[in-house]
């Protein structure tokens, strides 16, 4: 399935030397991207914030948050009806 492989990037780029870095000024350019603390394994890539987050039900989808402020879900119908992101209190982004 392609999401699980874009799930499996997201997460293997998010544990490489530098991510964290790269996060922290993704986030200093652009302003928050609003993810909830559930939220993990974030990664730029290009000009594009990535991170995981699950669902109620445990099954874990890829964002995209973009330079704009407008964030993309990656979803299978299944879960394509279901509201589980919600803009996180202000200071709430968890560590990169």
């Amino acid at each position: 399935m392609a999401i699980d492989d874009l799930i499996g990037k997201v997460h293997s780029a998010a544990a490489q030397p530098g991510a964290a870095d790269r996060v922290r000024g993704w986030r200093s350019e652009h302003g928050t991207e609003h993810a909830t603390p559930l939220a993990r394994s974030f990664v730029v890539i290009g000009p594009t914030l990535m991170f995981l987050h699950p669902c109620p039900d445990g099954v874990v989808l890829p964002f995209a948050a973009y330079p704009d402020g407008s964030t993309k879900v990656y979803t299978d119908a299944e879960h394509a009806g279901e509201s589980f992101y919600r803009d996180a209190e202000p200071g709430a982004n968890p560590p990169a």
